[in-house]
């Protein structure tokens, strides 16, 4: 079975999407663990301004959040292309 350079490049931008969750998924975690040992509500936590010593990481989420976003949405794309008839 032949791969197009379509097929290997959605392959690229999954192993990218499930790198980028992995490390949301720790993200989330780390910063989860100190709030919960901070006390801090959860609003007051997370917000960047208020919270200097964990704004790198909460901004750094929030972005990688969005790459996820873009990621699911090109392979979407992909998908509905490759499952759209052939125009001849």
């Amino acid at each position: 079975m032949e791969t197009s350079a379509g097929d290997r490049d959605l392959v690229e931008v999954m192993k990218r999407y499930f790198a980028v969750k992995a490390e949301v998924e720790e993200m989330k975690l780390r910063l989860e663990t100190a709030r919960r040992e901070s006390g801090e509500e959860i609003d007051a936590f997370y917000n960047p301004r208020s919270n200097l010593s964990h704004a790198a990481d909460i901004i750094r989420s929030h972005a990688l959040r969005q790459e996820m976003a873009r990621l699911m949405d090109w392979a979407e794309a992909w998908g509905r292309q490759s499952l759209a008839p052939n125009e001849a």
